[in-house]
């Protein structure tokens, strides 16, 4: 007999959970190690703004994934494979293996998302 249980209503996955909690600490940093390198001058100015709106935009993110939003779901999967590529082309191994199960872990609750 098919159950008509749907899994939206168990609530919020523990590994979206401990992935938004990881990463609102890691924004949290982030966001004043960039206001560090805005105060610096010079050039130092246009990268510390362009980090701001990236870790501003990983914030809204983290909101979506946390709330279960459809959006969320879509920017999360962005994002993610976004850092996979820069990950890549620096040739940080441990973040792109991080990133990749990452992506593969938010594309496997995606049934959780409205």
């Amino acid at each position: 007999m098919p159950s008509n249980y749907d899994s939206r209503s168990r609530g919020r996955p523990l590994g979206i959970t401990i992935l938004c909690l990881l990463g609102f600490l890691g924004v949290f940093f982030s966001f004043f190690g960039m206001l560090g390198v805005v105060g610096r001058g010079g050039p130092y100015t246009v990268v510390g703004l362009v980090g701001l709106a990236l870790v501003v935009g990983k914030g809204v993110v983290l909101v979506g994934l946390w709330s279960l939003q459809e959006w969320g779901y879509k920017w999360g999967i962005r994002l993610y494979a976004l850092a996979a590529v820069l990950d890549l082309v620096t040739l940080s191994i441990l973040s792109l293996i991080i990133d990749v199960l990452i992506v593969a872990y938010i594309a496997s609750k995606a049934d959780h998302f409205r």
